[in-house]
C-alpha cells in the first residue's frame, strides 16, 4: 500500500510540466492574436477563452500538487502510525480548513487515487483544449 501513495504522489507531481506547457500555448496564443488581429471580435472571444482555460490548468496544477504532497506525507508517516490513524487524521485536518465536505471522510483510498487520476486526466484535457484553440487560431490567422 505504501508504494501506492509514492506512485500517486511521484504521478501527481509531474502536474507542472503540464502547466508549463499550457503558458507556452497560452502565450502563443495572446501573442498571435495581439500582434495580428486584435480588432477582431472573434479573436476576443478567442482570448477570453484562453483566459479561462489558463486560470483552469492553473488551479488544477496547485490542487494536484497540494494532492501529491499530501499523499507522499502520508507515506512517509505510514513507517511509524497505522494507515488508518493517518486517514482519520488527514481527513480532521482536511475538515478543519474546511478542504474536504464531512460527507468524504472516511473514504477509501482507491477512491481518493481515483478522484486525483480525475483531476490529472482533466488538467490534461484542458492542455489538449488549449493546444486545439491555438491551432484553431493559427490556421485562421494564416487564413486572412
Amino acid at each position: 500500500m505504501k508504494m501506492r501513495f509514492y506512485v500517486v504522489a511521484k504521478l501527481l507531481s509531474t502536474t507542472y510540466g503540464l502547466l508549463f506547457s499550457g503558458y507556452i500555448a497560452f502565450v502563443l496564443t495572446i501573442l498571435a492574436i495581439l500582434l495580428k488581429s486584435w480588432q477582431s471580435l472573434e479573436f476576443w472571444i478567442l482570448i477570453f477563452l484562453c483566459f479561462g482555460l489558463m486560470a483552469i490548468q492553473h488551479y488544477l496544477a496547485l490542487r494536484l500538487k497540494f494532492d501529491a504532497e499530501l499523499i507522499e506525507v502520508i507515506a512517509q508517516q505510514s513507517d511509524t502510525v497505522a494507515i488508518e490513524d493517518l486517514t482519520q487524521q488527514f481527513d480532521q485536518s482536511l475538515l478543519q480548513f474546511k478542504l474536504m465536505p464531512k460527507s468524504k471522510v472516511g473514504r477509501d483510498w482507491s477512491l481518493r487515487f481515483a478522484g486525483c487520476f480525475r483531476l490529472f486526466k482533466l488538467q490534461i484535457t484542458v492542455l489538449f483544449i488549449q493546444y486545439i484553440v491555438l491551432m484553431i487560431l493559427i490556421y485562421k490567422l494564416l487564413a486572412q
